[in-house]
């Protein structure tokens, strides 16, 4: 399977989306020095919920998305952009080490994220390892 038609996977998105409210979760808890048991605490939670949220063992209303992601300080930008503009920009990346990339184009490479990591020359683990060569 070609990258292109990874991005233009449904099953992707969704999957890219879970892994961006972990990682806000865990960079949460790693702020604030919480333990699962706390995490659920502070979000009204139950424990199991928890556990479900950092396995990426769910599949949220986007309200519960938008709650979540509230809930540990960020806000989820959602931002469409044609699948081919998105295409022609994740086709410059040729490796882990060499993005190059300017915080306007992350506003519009990027259809979701905690915070512009890209910034930092790096990509998301997940997103080093989708990258098709």
């Amino acid at each position: 399977m070609e990258r292109k038609d990874i991005l233009k996977n449904p099953e992707y998105w969704t999957t890219k989306t879970q892994l961006d409210l972990y990682e806000c979760a865990q960079k949460f808890m790693e702020k604030h020095g919480l333990d699962r048991t706390r995490l659920a605490e502070h979000l009204g939670v139950s424990k199991g919920y928890v556990t479900q949220l950092l396995n990426g063992d769910y599949d949220h209303r986007m309200s519960k998305f938008f709650e979540l992601a509230l809930s540990f300080g960020v806000v989820p930008k959602i931002e469409f952009i044609p699948i081919e503009k998105y295409i022609e920009l994740d086709g410059q990346i040729k490796t882990y080490k060499e993005v190059k990339v300017n915080a306007d184009e992350i506003d519009n490479w990027s259809a979701l994220t905690c915070e512009k990591i890209h910034t930092s020359g790096k990509l998301s683990s997940f997103q080093h390892s989708l990258k098709v060569a």
